[in-house]
């Protein structure tokens, strides 16, 4: 059933992109709320999650999986596009 519901989110065509999007925007919220008080002190350049306070570190790891997520839908909508078209 979950399989089957998830099929129809990457059939129905206007629904597919605004799920992705959403995706996308949540994950990069989450990665700004992290990113914060790096911002506020002038540091824009950093990698990982070494100079990101502890407490925000669930919200950078969780946006970047929100990303992944997003991407990964991203790819399988491309796909049965490929597939339904050719």
């Amino acid at each position: 059933m979950i399989f089957g519901l998830g099929m129809l989110l990457v059939v129905i065509w206007p629904i597919n992109y605004i799920v992705m999007g959403a995706l996308y925007a949540i994950g990069l919220v989450d990665l700004v709320y992290a990113k914060l008080p790096l911002f506020r002190h002038g540091v824009l350049t950093t990698f990982g999650p070494s100079h990101i306070p502890r407490k925000r570190r669930l919200a950078y790891f969780r946006g970047y999986t929100r990303i992944a997520l997003g991407t990964a839908f991203n790819l399988l909508v491309v796909l049965y596009y490929l597939v339904a078209t050719s």
